[in-house]
């Protein structure tokens, strides 16, 4: 009686484990054959041969995924904090208006006060617009020097993608998490130790030009002005020229889009 049902048991434990078996077998089939949904963000860094069959986006959806991207505000308050920190992001947005308000008292020169008396005070609009495109470009690399502080999503994301042993896998994530914590330490004592330095300067710079205040304001909203309103024109170059490079199939002006991308 016990071989018997011995016996029976382990029949049963070996039908049990050839249908779990031929589950999982099915599982990884269906796997295999899933049409990957890809991001924005990974449609927009693939090769043209590649972007050719799979990027079927719209020219809006192209413009709306480089806006959310390019646009420092709407890439802090409307998109996923995928692999990144928001508090960093908003740290980066403030920090951005920081560097704005400061670079336009440092190009308040003396020319342009001189410009302002003998135009009896009034404001001219296109002799103030070089000093806020002055301050608009310089805040663009600072910008971009202090990104790549700021984030380590670009490593992250190569790691999951090509790691497949579990072990190696945790071990390149706690390594790069490490250099990730360095940077964030790094990255925060430049904006602290700048952050005061401009907010020095921009002290002293309405305590000596008492007068000059209110055009020092107006250059500064100028400058936001410009901040909020170059990511459109930008974004629609960018989404035109690729959007063309697919529709007409030219690589040579996809990749003028992709590595314009890159700069900007």
């Amino acid at each position: 009686m016990n071989l018997n049902t011995n016996q029976k048991t382990e029949s049963e434990m070996n039908k049990k484990d050839n249908e779990k078996n031929k589950k999982l077998g099915n599982m990884k089939l269906k796997y295999k054959r899933v049409n990957y949904s890809y991001t924005n963000e990974d449609l927009n860094k693939m090769d043209f041969e590649e972007a050719l069959s799979k990027d079927t986006r719209s020219f809006y959806r192209m413009f709306v995924a480089y806006l959310l991207e390019e646009h420092i505000i709407f890439n802090t308050f409307c998109t996923d904090a995928y692999l990144e920190l928001r508090a960093i992001k908003l740290s980066f947005l403030l920090f951005g208006y920081e560097i704005s308000f400061f670079l336009n008292a440092l190009f308040y020169t003396d020319e342009y006060i001189s410009d302002t008396y003998h135009n009896d005070g009034v404001l001219d609009f296109f002799s103030s617009l070089p000093k806020s495109i002055y301050s608009f470009i310089v805040t663009l690399v600072i910008s971009n020097l202090l990104k790549m502080l700021s984030s380590s999503k670009k490593q992250l994301l190569n790691i999951i993608k090509e790691r497949e042993d579990k072990k190696e896998y945790l071990l390149a994530i706690e390594k790069e998490l490490k250099k990730f914590r360095n940077k964030i330490i790094f990255y925060f004592i430049i904006v602290f130790i700048l952050g005061l330095f401009f907010s020095y300067y921009v002290a002293a710079f309405c305590a000596v030009y008492q007068n000059s205040q209110s055009f020092w304001l107006i250059g500064c909203l100028e400058s936001c002005a410009l901040d909020f309103i170059t990511p459109f024109l930008i974004c629609i170059i960018l989404s035109t020229l690729r959007y063309c490079g697919l529709n007409k199939k030219n690589k040579y002006v996809y990749n003028l889009a992709k590595y314009l991308g890159i700069l900007l």
